[in-house]
């Protein structure tokens, strides 16, 4: 066994050192897995297939500490994210603030607050899904949150109610030494239910690492939409898997906007476990100076006459990086599956570089798939076009570029939240408050 780099010696520590508490036995048995997987596992080398792309060799030189409580008033959040009004969940260092939280609007009957609360008040809500789809045995940070995880957000929607507003789930880092944060999310909805979450995660300029895990699970008919926004400081590192099983015709939508950070890697991987069942997974990656954007996805096609949609672009600067894996699986008996993959990439500079792999694995004889992916710079007629009509160059380079992402954004259905991305796109764009101008 190779000998374990300093990340690995501070998280191994911590392994060892957190101590039993009070807490149901499933999740106390999912911990003891959990911690033995990663002392076997250990951190992901670009050896890994899923992780050839994406070097860590940063990310494992740096002794992570526990996140330790931290404060941030009103004001503070608003700096940093400025979200419009929502029912929130707001957790600082990867706990639950209920000072910063504002749950008014969350319909009865409908539970929505902090993962630690729910396993104190009422475990045998949460035994049957926590950890459902976890892979914790197998892959190295979902190991980590299972085993290290704090708090998180819970949202559980009972049968046929639909909550209208979006929940934003807000995470917070503050960290004046390099600190690890494990927010741990579960979003149940059951059947016939209709549900909205945003995951915002914004953080000051010190260095941490967030490792996320979010666990989604659709029942029958219900209708689920999944919203990430990356906008960590310049010098964190972002690692975040979302898993989601859906049941028989629900409808399940994404979207992953990776924006912040130095190194991040997003990972979607969806079961379509029960028959015309539909699936989107949208996201639009960010980079400049020399960021590194990693997204993976997986749709596990594994009953019949089920669709899934992916659509990722990527917009590259300076000597940014970006990776796009993404896989489509059709299993034997997935007859009448309908699938389709993009991934688009523009590159602004010559230095700037992506990696793109869409793959489809199919074992099925009946099926409608599709996948492609598309490396390119702006279109130099239509820069000519705009500058003929009497736009400046950068004016007119910045319109093309957020033209590119508009396709994307547009597609966030809740008006709020698509403005406020809006803004947050246009902004991270060269030449982008002049964009905001004219969009």
């Amino acid at each position: 066994m190779r000998a374990p780099a300093r990340a690995e010696e501070s998280l191994l520590e911590q392994l060892a050192a957190r101590r039993a508490t009070a807490e149901p036995e499933f999740l106390a048995a999912q911990r003891r897995a959990a911690a033995e997987a990663f002392a076997r596992l250990r951190l992901p080398t670009v050896k890994h297939e899923d992780w050839k792309y994406t070097s860590l060799a940063a990310l494992a030189q740096i002794p992570w500490r526990a996140a330790a409580p931290a404060s941030l008033d009103a004001a503070g959040l608003a700096a940093l994210t400025a979200l419009p009004a929502a029912p929130r969940l707001v957790f600082v260092n990867g706990r639950y603030d209920f000072r910063l939280s504002d749950l008014s609007g969350v319909p009865e009957g409908v539970f929505v607050g902090s993962l630690a609360d729910a396993l104190a008040r009422a475990p045998e809500m949460l035994e049957a899904w926590l950890g459902r789809r976890s892979r914790a045995t197998d892959h190295a940070f979902a190991a980590l949150n299972t085993a290290l995880a704090v708090d998180g957000a819970v949202v559980v929607v009972p049968p046929g109610v639909a909550v209208e507003t979006t929940i934003h789930v807000l995470h917070v880092t503050v960290a004046e030494e390099p600190i690890a944060v494990h927010p741990r999310h579960l979003l149940v909805a059951g059947p016939g239910a209709k549900a909205c979450v945003a995951e915002i995660y914004a953080g000051h300029e010190g260095e941490y690492l967030v490792n996320a895990q979010t666990e989604v699970y659709a029942g029958e008919g219900a209708e689920v939409e999944h919203h990430r926004v990356q906008l960590d400081g310049a010098n964190a590192f972002h690692v975040g898997l979302l898993e989601v099983e859906q049941g028989k015709e629900s409808r399940f939508r994404s979207h992953a906007f990776a924006l912040g950070g130095q190194l991040s890697r997003l990972e979607a991987r969806a079961l379509l476990g029960s028959e015309r069942a539909d699936c989107t997974l949208e996201g639009l990656y960010l980079g400049r100076g020399r960021q590194l954007h990693d997204q993976l996805v997986l749709v596990d096609h594994a009953s019949p006459a089920c669709t899934s949609r992916e659509m990722f672009k990527g917009i590259l600067d300076d000597r940014a990086r970006g990776v796009f894996a993404g896989r489509i699986l059709v299993r034997e008996d997935a007859q009448k599956t309908d699938a389709s993959q993009v991934n688009s990439n523009l590159l602004l500079s010559d230095d700037a570089e992506i990696d793109t792999k869409p793959q489809l694995e199919i074992f099925a004889d009946d099926v409608k798939c599709s996948h492609g992916g598309s490396v390119g710079q702006l279109d130099e007629t239509a820069l000519f076009y705009l500058r003929s009509r009497g736009v400046e160059a950068p004016v007119a380079r910045a319109m093309l570029t957020y033209a590119f992402a508009a396709e994307v954004v547009g597609r966030v259905r809740p008006v709020e939240l698509r403005s406020y991305i809006r803004r947050l796109v246009a902004t991270r764009l060269p030449h982008g408050e002049r964009l905001l101008e004219a969009i």
